[in-house]
């Protein structure tokens, strides 16, 4: 989700008409993330329980949207100190074209089919190695170059749910044929589909963070 885990990484949390404060990101796990609050805000945190949220880190020039949630201590009250982050399967503002990325993206390696325009026979072996509901990366498709379009196919949990794409590759990096692709004529019921897969990987990762901090 873009934050480093420790001091350097100082952020402000903005939740909307209620409250601005300063944290620390403490532990990140992807599609989410522990703050350690540094001031003690004077609303009881359990106000800002499932409140939606941006976070602003104080040094990088970016946003990341999504939802907070109290933390329970031992005896189930909620702590002062500390908060979850859970990022936005889709940002809660509309974005313009160029940012894409604020979609959610989670990281995913599968092996992949690789289709190029114009290819009559046959396909590319490469791998996704991640993925949100605006585009995807891969690897192993040095054969591609930025504008080409394609059609990729992978599974997302299992083998019974393949799903088939059709994209635009819109950067080039020569290591290892890593090509970013942004997903073109993608149906709603496709685009949903992607961000209901994300969002429950979202979750697996905030119960996963949830078990470390116990």
């Amino acid at each position: 989700m873009g934050l480093r885990r420790g001091q350097e990484e100082r952020v402000r949390v903005l939740v909307p008409r209620i409250a601005t404060v300063e944290a620390v990101v403490s532990r990140v796990v992807p599609g989410a993330a522990e703050l350690a609050l540094v001031h003690r805000p004077e609303m009881p945190l359990r106000f800002l329980h499932r409140r939606k949220a941006t976070i602003v880190p104080l040094a990088a020039d970016r946003r990341i949207d999504g939802r907070l949630l109290a933390v329970p201590d031992a005896h189930g009250t909620v702590r002062d100190d500390v908060l979850h982050f859970l990022q936005a399967v889709v940002p809660l503002a509309p974005r313009r074209e160029a940012q894409r990325r604020d979609f959610a993206r989670i990281d995913l390696v599968r092996p992949a089919a690789i289709i190029p325009e114009g290819f009559q026979v046959g396909w590319l072996n490469g791998f996704v190695r991640n993925v949100s509901a605006g585009g995807v990366l891969i690897a192993g498709a040095g054969a591609l170059e930025s504008g080409d379009r394609l059609r990729l196919r992978f599974e997302l949990d299992d083998e019974e749910d393949l799903i088939d794409l059709v994209a635009r590759v819109v950067r080039a990096d020569d290591d290892g044929g890593l090509r970013g692709l942004a997903l073109e004529r993608l149906t709603e019921a496709e685009r949903e589909r992607i961000v209901r897969f994300v969002f429950a990987r979202q979750r697996r990762a905030l119960a996963e963070l949830r078990a470390r901090a116990v």
